[in-house]
């Protein structure tokens, strides 16, 4: 049954919707759209300018945000019997092509099943719809999606590259949906590549890394790889996932072997490790002549994992080589990635050495120190490290809390007054979060010791803590001590303000 509202009443507020809509109400745009419901011809032409002019502002991600934001009003459905409607009645003659195509898009947004089935094929008589059908390929109604990919079956063949490139981005959503099996629109868009060779060029050209992506996943399934161009491409491409994925598509094809070659030498200086790693991978695999001398010049790589996998080749190949006695004669040069070296393969006698660079002017150098004397001898300078949280440089704040967190046996009263005696917000946050990391109940006394901190982000990791405290409440069977219960009921007395009243309801019933 539905709720009967009076003649023209969407219509009657259009200007009110489109004045909020247009402010960011996006809540508004579903009220908009039930001006097609009535029987206004004018209203309609205002909406239907207005959609116009909203949609041709919007990129890809508000596409999608719009299409969620249309679902999420109900409301649509409780005054209009949508199922006696015809999308063609949305539309008049005073409109233009493009305000009519912009009337089809957003129906094609209506959580109305029936509605969006018949957009889309009204969308499919107008061009630039490609993007919108797309979208509705990963529908959740079964009827929609096959009109959907009825569709786009029809449309492909004679849509301008310029379009078929705005779409990308959707065909890798689509790419990685599970509502609709990808396997069955694969064939059309791949015999599409087949036969316009300039839109994986063109694709590979976007300034979206999801066109990108979508094309880089495409190459795989074409019949010819145009070599020279990826090769070109590569060098190019910002994105270090998919520079790696065009490597691997390389390293699969009959390249020219001395290419490969130089490529993987230049690979061996990208800024993503992994990237690096495969390089060496593919020195390794092809026998490179100075493989050993690379693999020694990486053991001073900025990443562990690269390090690590330096350290392994060299001793698979030359067991003579003195790793240590590496990282000691480049201490001087390299400091900071040497004393990491020397964390990782050092022993308990280089903390010795290692120390000293605890009180380097260099950042980087002391990040490094702290980082291979906790991996050395974690009992003699935990406390070290603990008091380094009251250092007055960030990077080094970070460090330490990073390496206490790994550790969970440091001195939580300590923490504790680091963070009572800092004015520093970065600090008091670090602090904070290891104090969260103590027992059950002494975690709930520290944080609601902090609570009123005055400190807004400290506030608000507390307030989250709470909630995170009684949701994982069960999760340990830790006995409240006499001391601690009368403590938290104190505290409870004090904090109460800062206090939401179910929160400390629900504290006050746990600690009983």
């Amino acid at each position: 049954m539905f709720l009967h509202k009076k003649t023209d009443f969407y219509s009657s507020n259009l200007n009110a919707y489109i004045a909020l809509a247009s402010e960011g109400a996006l809540h508004n745009l579903p009220l908009i759209f039930c001006v097609f419901a009535e029987n206004s011809d004018n209203h309609k032409v205002t909406a239907a300018n207005f959609l116009y002019e909203f949609l041709s502002k919007l990129s890809f991600d508000d596409i999608y945000r719009i299409d969620k934001q249309m679902r999420q009003t109900t409301s649509m459905e409780w005054s209009i019997n949508w199922k006696e409607l015809n999308v063609e009645s949305f539309v008049t003659k005073h409109m233009s092509e493009d305000e009519k195509r912009a009337v089809f898009v957003f129906a094609s947004f209506h959580p109305n099943g029936y509605i969006r089935e018949q957009a889309i094929y009204a969308l499919g008589k107008y061009k630039d719809a490609l993007p919108f059908i797309l979208l509705r390929c990963n529908d959740w109604v079964c009827q929609v999606r096959q009109a959907a990919f009825n569709v786009f079956t029809q449309i492909l063949a004679y849509s301008s590259e310029e379009e078929i490139v705005h779409a990308l981005p959707l065909m890798e959503k689509l790419r990685r949906s599970t509502r609709y099996g990808y396997d069955t629109i694969l064939p059309v868009v791949v015999n599409l590549f087949r036969i316009n060779g300039q839109l994986i060029k063109r694709g590979l050209n976007s300034t979206d890394f999801r066109a990108r992506k979508f094309c880089i996943s495409i190459i795989n399934h074409l019949d010819k790889i145009d070599n020279d161009y990826l090769m070109d491409y590569i060098f190019h491409e910002k994105d270090p996932f998919l520079r790696k994925t065009v490597f691997q598509i390389l390293l699969k094809t009959n390249a020219d072997s001395t290419e490969i070659l130089e490529l993987s030498k230049c690979f061996l200086k990208d800024k993503y490790p992994p990237n690096r790693i495969l390089a060496l991978q593919y020195l390794i695999d092809n026998h490179s002549n100075d493989l050993f001398d690379i693999a020694k010049h990486m053991l001073m790589d900025k990443n562990a994992q690269v390090r690590a996998f330096s350290r392994n080749l060299i001793s698979l190949g030359d067991t003579k080589v003195d790793i240590r006695q590496i990282y000691l004669n480049h201490l001087y040069v390299n400091t900071s990635i040497s004393i990491y070296g020397l964390g990782e393969v050092g022993s308990a006698e280089d903390c010795e050495l290692i120390e000293k660079y605890l009180a380097d002017d260099r950042v980087s150098v002391v990040r490094a120190a702290m980082t291979a004397l906790m991996r050395l001898n974690t009992e003699k300078y935990l406390a070290n490290i603990t008091d380094m949280l009251a250092a007055d440089k960030s990077g080094i704040v970070k460090t330490a809390a990073i390496l206490l967190k790994l550790n969970r046996e440091y001195d939580f009263e300590k923490v504790s007054e680091i963070l009572n005696n800092s004015s520093n917000e970065n600090t008091k946050i670090k602090c904070a979060t290891l104090l969260f990391l103590s027992g059950k109940w002494q975690s709930l006394i520290y944080t609601l010791m902090l609570l009123g901190s005055g400190c807004e982000k400290l506030e608000n990791l507390c307030q989250t803590q709470i909630s995170r405290w009684i949701f994982t409440y069960n999760r340990s069977y830790a006995v409240l001590s006499k001391n601690d219960k009368q403590t938290i009921i104190e505290l409870l007395q004090e904090k109460a303000k800062y206090l939401k009243p179910e929160a400390k309801k629900q504290i006050m019933f746990l600690a009983k």
